[in-house]
């Protein structure tokens, strides 16, 4: 199975090094593609990233792409929605990283059925702060109204990133992000709770969530 993990980058000259890294060490065993988003980075961001590309001597296909001007969070991930051609779609800040296993760990449960998501548990860096937990037991939920409730109750996350979502279901269901809104996660996750028919909840932390008073979308997705 091929995954695409989009990763949009905005003035992240610090970090994008260590988020590029912790992609490339996945154990993850499929084909994976990384689509990196430059929304008009006004940094070295795009000479680290190009740097790293030239050195890179995996098999992860990692591709650059570029906006003609800034147009935020939101177009630069669904330009890589439109670039993707895995299966399924990763979301990935640029600011933060994934676990070696977060990939593999995502997807084992997608061996035996096709979930319109995988959720996966994440660990906080940086910050004291109660942020929106996952309180679900690991397992498969297999209704839209189960999916919909957990979701209302506040039982999964309403960040858009550690989620493993089937492509086709995203297109199907179009969901894009609305450009130019603020907290723009929490429509995208309220429509993914209220079209999803299936999803697999892993309690393993596969994300690291690093807080940074100069992140590329100021944290605005958890207020």
């Amino acid at each position: 199975m091929k995954v695409s993990i989009v990763v949009p980058v905005y003035n992240v000259e610090p970090y994008i090094e260590d988020c590029l890294k912790s992609i490339a060490a996945q154990t993850y065993k499929g084909k994976l593609e990384c689509i990196i988003v430059d929304d008009r980075t006004q940094d070295n961001s795009c000479a680290v990233i190009e740097h790293f590309i030239k050195e890179y001597k995996g098999t992860i296909e990692f591709k650059l792409l570029h906006h003609n001007v800034n147009r935020g969070l939101s177009a630069a991930r669904n330009t890589g929605i439109d670039a993707a051609t895995g299966e399924y779609i990763y979301f990935l800040d640029s600011d933060d990283e994934i676990t070696p296993e977060c990939i593999e760990l995502l997807a084992e449960p997608l061996k035996k059925k096709k979930y319109d998501f995988v959720i996966g548990d994440y660990e906080t860096i940086g910050s004291d702060k109660k942020f929106p937990p996952l309180i679900l037991d690991e397992g498969e939920i297999n209704t839209n109204k189960e999916v919909r409730n957990h979701y209302f109750c506040g039982r999964w996350y309403m960040m858009a990133w550690n989620k493993l979502c089937n492509l086709d279901y995203i297109h199907k269901e179009k969901l894009y992000f609305k450009e130019g809104l603020l907290n723009e996660d929490n429509l995208w996750s309220f429509q993914l709770a209220c079209t999803a028919q299936s999803m697999f909840v892993t309690k393993k932390e596969t994300y690291r969530y690093k807080v940074r008073e100069t992140s590329i979308i100021d944290r605005k997705s958890v207020v």
